[in-house]
């Protein structure tokens, strides 16, 4: 895929907050002294109907005014949302309702000491004091205890639409497709904006250069999330064959609150991510984030980084593999080859035995005719003996065919086990691997090299543009004084100094006459 533009939008910086500590002086009386000539409390003399205050008086006035009228303490009702602890300790989060919210903040203390821990969507009643933060003029619930109620709307419908799908086996690991251990084609389903899509980019193309990586941007919070997602997720089955053939849909989100995650938790997209013929893992959210995407999904990543580097190999570690394998398979061949020697001779040695065994005993047969021909009538025995001659020598030549046709069977019988036994088509199969990573790995690095040549070759014609020479060649020049400094205003320089002009060949001196202030263009 093109690469694209990545900006990296940072982290949002940590809010900084403090007690405020004794009573706020009253402000009723005080207003921004007039100058000479106006009416007190309106410059210039200006009547604006009422006394000019600054920012920080209104907001006192405001503090002040509150800490009069309201209770010493509110218990509030509420839901919690977009529940966050910075760095200091401190937790910020919204209290809400339908059609109204109260920002909180709860100290680092305070929080300590509660017995269980916030979340997003979690019923509770928070007791504290009203108080204007007056750096940002907003009115804020410092929570001095928090008691959990039950659980919250958000919560609740998650819940339900859990125990729903888990009915269904839904979760059910037999119903999930394999992860396929070497995808060549991945779609990456998130926002086009962001940090996540360079995030899992970099981490797939570090492991896997050869990597073919397709983008179907999508929005990953608001109300028309969970619908484009659904749509997503649907094109890709549809016209998978058509991009290709598909291995893998990497479906992923950055952190955000229980309401920026819902559309991951919406009812449409878990049908969709389980009808999906194509494997699909999910990395939404931070680790302690859960999903019912993250549920049904056939893989489920603590991170957006984390799900690549679970689905996505190492070509270092594929290489190792492939080279253990080929030893493996080297040394299974010549063991094979070994013991298939060593069965041929004891196989050639038992027939040359039984061969030895059997002439002797024909012999042996042989010369007991003879003997008994010896003492028999000539004609007779001689045609006697003849016939059992020739009895034992055809008994001897079948004896002799079967023991050779036994051995032949034998033979191929060996020679049949060792052709099966072979690991030939294995190595043959492992090189192959072998050359395609090898060409794979070589594609990727001619591609980086020349995305690297084409930005060094933009940067060098940036800055032959900005260069000092330029500037000069477009008709500026620099001017310096005897001691090398470069004159910027005419008060640097009086009559008669002598000064050094550089052009864009050269330089050349000249003598100050009256210096004179004024603007060229």
């Amino acid at each position: 895929m093109a690469k694209l533009p990545f900006k990296s939008l940072g982290s949002p910086a940590s809010a900084k907050f403090r007690r405020a500590a004794g009573n706020t002086p009253s402000l009723l009386d005080t207003t921004t002294p007039a100058p000479p000539g106006g009416t007190p409390g309106q410059p210039g003399g200006a009547d604006y109907g009422a006394p000019l205050r600054s920012i920080k008086q209104v907001n006192a006035l405001i503090q002040q005014v509150l800490a009069k009228h309201l209770p010493a303490f509110f218990c509030v009702m509420g839901e919690i949302s977009n529940f966050r602890v910075y760095d200091r300790g401190h937790a910020f989060f919204t209290l809400k309702e339908p059609g109204a919210e109260l920002p909180c903040v709860c100290w680092k203390d305070t929080l300590a000491q509660l017995g269980f821990k916030p979340r997003d969507g979690m019923a509770v009643i928070a007791r504290g004091t009203i108080k204007l933060y007056e750096a940002q003029g907003r009115v804020q619930l410092y929570v001095e205890a928090l008691y959990p109620q039950g659980t919250g709307a958000l919560e609740l419908a998650f819940r339900q639409l859990c125990q729903k799908l888990k009915g269904e086996g839904l979760f059910e690991a037999a119903r999930k497709h394999p992860i396929c251990r070497l995808p060549q084609r991945v779609v990456i389903v998130t926002s086009r904006s962001g940090d996540v899509l360079h995030d899992v980019l970099t981490t797939a193309y570090r492991r896997f250069p050869g990597l073919h990586t397709m983008l179907y941007p999508v929005p990953v919070q608001g109300p028309t999330a969970a619908g484009r997602i659904v749509e997503a997720l649907k094109s890709i089955n549809t016209h998978a064959a058509m991009l290709g053939g598909v291995d893998l849909i990497l479906l992923v989100r950055g952190g955000g609150s229980l309401e920026d995650l819902w559309p991951f938790n919406e009812e449409s997209v878990a049908r969709a991510i389980v009808a999906s013929k194509i494997p699909i893992a999910t990395g939404i959210g931070h680790e302690p984030d859960t999903t019912i995407a993250d549920l049904v999904g056939d893989l489920c990543g603590p991170t957006p980084t984390g799900v690549t580097e679970l689905t996505i190999p190492d070509v270092r570690v594929l290489q190792n593999e492939v080279a253990a394998h080929y030893d493996h398979l080297t040394r299974e061949m010549r063991r094979q080859h070994d013991m298939a020697d060593a069965q041929v001779r004891r196989t050639i040695l038992e027939l040359a035995g039984a061969t030895r065994q059997t002439l002797r005993h024909g012999q042996s047969q042989v010369e007991f005719l003879a003997r008994q021909i010896a003492h028999i009538e000539p004609r007779h025995a001689i045609a006697q003996g003849w016939r059992r001659i020739e009895e034992a020598q055809r008994k001897i030549a079948h004896a002799q065919q079967q023991r050779l046709h036994l051995a032949h069977k034998q033979l191929d019988h060996q020679a049949l086990k060792l052709r099966l036994a072979s690991p030939a088509p294995r190595a043959k199969q492992a090189a192959g691997q072998v050359d395609r990573l090898q060409h794979q790995l070589a594609c990727a690095l001619r591609i980086r090299l020349g995305n690297a040549q084409r930005q060094l070759s933009a940067t060098e014609s940036q800055l032959r543009i900005v260069s000092p020479q330029a500037v000069l060649e477009r008709g500026f020049s620099i001017t310096r004084d005897a001691h090398g400094n470069i004159i910027r205003q005419t008060t640097q320089v009086t009559t008669g100094d002598t000064i050094t002009t550089h052009v864009a060949d050269g330089q050349f001196k000249s003598i100050v006459g009256t210096p004179k202030q004024g603007r060229l263009f």
